[in-house]
């Protein structure tokens, strides 16, 4: 059954907050394997009750993706936060380097949500702006 999924960036403008997202780097190949990291994830996230969605990257114009494995983190990025010091302990060492290959544990932080969906209108306003740089144009047909 189709799935209708949101932007990463969408989320971030609904949800009105910086966000947490996990990419994993071998999604079509592992989809189906049990075994693989992305699994593994989800099976730990599900185990400490922490609520996640799959969703798409970054909205870019007029670029149509498939679905990459990418999953919103449903917790606030919150240094004070148990949830999300649970969550960075399993996903990263000290030094913030991911401790498992092919997972990649992001944050989009609301500024930068806004600013890409301002680019990305202005990208479509200018789309349809007539161009009248040719000023010596008199108007008299050759």
């Amino acid at each position: 059954m189709p799935q209708l999924l949101q932007h990463i960036d969408a989320i971030s403008r609904e949800k009105n907050r910086d966000v947490l997202f996990v990419h994993f780097e071998n999604y079509e190949k592992d989809d189906q394997n049990p075994d693989s990291n992305r699994q593994k994830v989800l099976t730990w996230l599900e185990q400490n009750s922490i609520p996640y969605v799959s969703c798409m990257g970054l909205e870019e114009e007029g670029l149509v993706d498939s679905y990459l494995g990418d999953i919103y983190i449903d917790i606030p990025f919150d240094l004070e936060n148990q949830q999300y010091l649970l969550l960075s302990d399993y996903l990263e060492d000290e030094q913030g380097e991911m401790k498992i290959e092919g997972v990649f544990f992001f944050v989009l932080y609301l500024e930068t949500a806004i600013e890409l969906e301002a680019e990305r209108v202005m990208g479509f306003e200018s789309d349809f702006e007539p161009d009248f740089e040719d000023d010596t144009w008199n108007g008299t047909p050759s």
